[in-house]
């Protein structure tokens, strides 16, 4: 008799988990964009940490680009724009590999970060992510960003009190000294490397072979709840 039960409990558990969705067959259709949360990061004015909700911009073969919904701290690019040598040579570059992933993911969750080449493990959308409307950036107001509460704590600017913010991508401007960023209609112009009120609006890359949904549809008010399978 027990163990009838227990292969009745088994078997009602693989059940359950194979009917949980895997996000490699999350994909944008119809320039929809779904959600997941993943990772945490200090989200309040008091700085208490909250899941990151990321907007899923491609998905498929294993793998995932995903852009945080919300800016999560404020950061310059770099403190020497005279001598500016380029993204990768940043600090801001640096702080996001050191810093920024251990802040923000445990180690189960960053086993499943994915190195993309240079670009490390987290970056900053490039100027052509955000003008992608396959990625959901299809007019100037797809553009408007907006931060939490421990952003706007920490000095993020707002073009209007608590509306959108600026944001910095990680592609360089024809200026050397500048990096392509968000303006105050949605457009994209250019701010100086040494700028230290904008936006950081992280993207990464994810291995959605060691991921598993836990709840979640992922719609807005539904993200997609991520956890590292075997966890």
């Amino acid at each position: 008799m027990l163990n009838k039960r227990l292969f009745a409990l088994f078997l009602a558990l693989f059940l359950m988990i194979s009917a949980l969705p895997a996000l490699a067959q999350v994909e944008l259709t119809g320039g929809g964009v779904q959600f997941v949360t993943f990772g945490s990061y200090p989200a309040t004015a008091t700085g208490e940490k909250q899941p990151i909700l990321w907007r899923v911009l491609w998905a498929g073969q294993g793998r995932a680009y995903l852009l945080s919904d919300k800016i999560l701290d404020v950061k310059r690019v770099d403190g020497d724009q005279r001598n500016y040598k380029g993204w990768l040579s940043s600090e801001l570059h640096a702080w996001l590999q050191n810093q920024f992933i251990p802040a923000a993911f445990s180690p189960q969750e960053q086993a499943a970060l994915v190195e993309e080449g240079d670009l490390g493990r987290v970056s900053l959308p490039s100027a052509d992510d955000i003008k992608n409307k396959d990625f959901g950036f299809t007019d100037n107001k797809s553009r408007f960003f907006y931060g939490t509460d421990y952003a706007y704590a920490q000095g993020l600017y707002s073009y209007t009190r608590l509306k959108h913010s600026p944001i910095f991508t990680r592609t360089i401007s024809s200026k050397a000294h500048a990096h392509r960023s968000t303006k105050v209609d949605g457009a994209i112009g250019f701010i100086g490397v040494e700028s230290d009120d904008l936006g950081l609006l992280p993207v990464i890359w994810v291995d959605t072979t060691k991921l598993q949904a836990i709840s979640g549809s992922g719609a807005p008010m539904d993200p997609m709840v991520l956890g590292v399978v075997g966890q």
